[in-house]
């Protein structure tokens, strides 16, 4: 274990072997703030009386109020993220006295006010408090070296430590982030990745609600843009879900807008995957159908891209339920039609042709020999030869006997034979 770096006043502590007697050295070892506390005297008075148990119930009530106060100092708000708080709001110190000593003490230690070391010995000393000390009923007597023990670590991992710099406080971050916008990341976010980890999920849910605000500021949302990708990728995949689920109940609770703009920020960071599955279903179809609608609609080439890049954006997890329909968006945007293919959605296509599942590929040549939208865009001699590159980009996958037939046709043979296959092809499924 690293060793503990220690304020020099903590030296005035090796000067006593008495507690009564050298009672101001004790003082002197902690900070000079704390030094009047009326628990102090009073434990000092106790300690003289030989009520050790009393002493410490004052030392350990000291230690306690200095940790809430170097809370408060560094931010409230992540306290209360730190520890999983589902009480009333925590605000202010008088809020703090609602939280047992266990939950201070590991809320201290998340927020690195307090060390690994000091974690381990003040919960240590918590059980001493609470079973030999006048704060319960207790089981035995302490002499005065057990004392001493424990005044000095409340001493040495509370007591003696300056308080805290203040945590990044979220508004601050908000209110710079909406001042000018940003020329890079990296100075932002290496200021957030160097806080406590407990804080970077409440920093990420306040950018999150902020970003799908109809009002949200042009500089802010820009900034959010730059910083959230970096910011998702520091939290835990508990936080990823959570903020993902928010998307499922904005629809219902804050309309359509909230719900797009929050599927807007999970594409962002690419965190659709988070999305509960009911709801992945709902998104991959709809982003789907958008790319056939665009392909079949007027100035297909211009509109296409724009579609092919967000359903990309979705991730290539696609739910089975789902998986026809983005099958069939994607093969007809890559094969195009008689006039040719939208070039700029491509890039787009190509990585989620190449992306396939083996459910996928099942799902296209299932397509390729049933879907009459489909066979009848082959059935053009542009297509065709399209569909002969959409080939190569599979010719990895595994494949089932009857697929690896079909492969084989489309490769092996010139596109006119392959043109005419599916155009015989198209005129039986319309006969049927």
């Amino acid at each position: 274990m690293k060793e503990l770096a220690l304020p020099s006043r903590f030296g005035h502590l090796a000067k006593v072997d008495n507690l009564v007697a050298g009672w101001e050295n004790v003082k002197l070892a902690i900070r000079p703030d704390c030094r009047d506390e009326v628990s102090l005297d009073k434990a000092r008075v106790a300690i003289e009386a030989g009520l050790n148990d009393a002493a410490i119930n004052y030392v350990w009530n000291l230690a306690i109020f200095d940790l809430q106060r170097k809370i408060m100092v560094y931010g409230v708000d992540y306290f209360a993220s730190a520890i999983n708080w589902e009480g009333k709001p925590l605000k202010t110190a008088e809020d703090l006295r609602e939280v047992k000593d266990h939950q201070l003490i590991s809320g201290a230690f998340a927020l690195g006010i307090i060390p690994a070391e000091a974690h381990f010995f003040l919960e240590q000393f918590r059980e001493l408090r609470n079973n030999f000390s006048t704060a319960h009923y207790p089981m035995g007597e302490l002499d005065r070296l057990e004392t001493f023990n424990f005044i000095k670590n409340c001493i040495k991992y509370v007591l003696t430590f300056d308080l805290p710099a203040p945590g990044l406080q979220i508004k601050d971050l908000v209110e710079s982030l909406t001042l000018d916008r940003l020329e890079s990341p990296e100075d932002i976010t290496a200021i957030i990745e160097s806080q406590s980890a407990k804080i970077h999920g409440p920093i990420l849910h306040n950018l999150f609600s902020n970003f799908i605000k109809q009002d949200c500021d042009p500089n802010l949302k820009y900034n959010i843009k730059l910083i959230a990708p970096h910011l998702w990728e520091l939290v835990s995949d508990e936080i990823k879900s959570n903020i993902a689920a928010k998307f499922a109940s904005l629809r219902d609770i804050k309309g359509k807008d909230a719900a797009n703009e929050a599927l807007a920020f999970l594409k962002l960071v690419d965190g659709v995957s988070f999305i509960p599955e009911s709801f992945k279903e709902t998104i991959f179809k709809k982003h789907a159908q958008f790319l056939i609608d665009a392909h079949n609609g007027w100035d297909n080439f211009h509109h296409e891209p724009g579609y092919a890049k967000d359903l990309a954006s979705l991730g290539m997890e696609v739910p089975v339920s789902a998986m026809y329909t983005y099958v069939k968006a994607i093969t007809l945007s890559f094969v195009g039609n008689s006039y040719g293919i939208a070039r700029a959605a491509q890039t787009y296509n190509r990585h989620m042709i190449s992306s396939l599942s083996q459910t996928g590929i099942r799902t296209l040549f299932n397509i390729l020999s049933s879907d009459i939208d489909v066979v009848r865009e082959i059935s053009h001699s542009k297509p065709s030869v399209k569909l002969q590159e959409m080939m190569e980009l599979i010719k990895d996958k595994t494949m089932l006997p009857k697929q690896k037939e079909t492969f084989d046709f489309i490769t092996s043979n010139k596109s006119d034979r392959v043109r005419r296959h599916f155009d015989k092809l198209y005129w039986e499924l319309v006969e049927k």
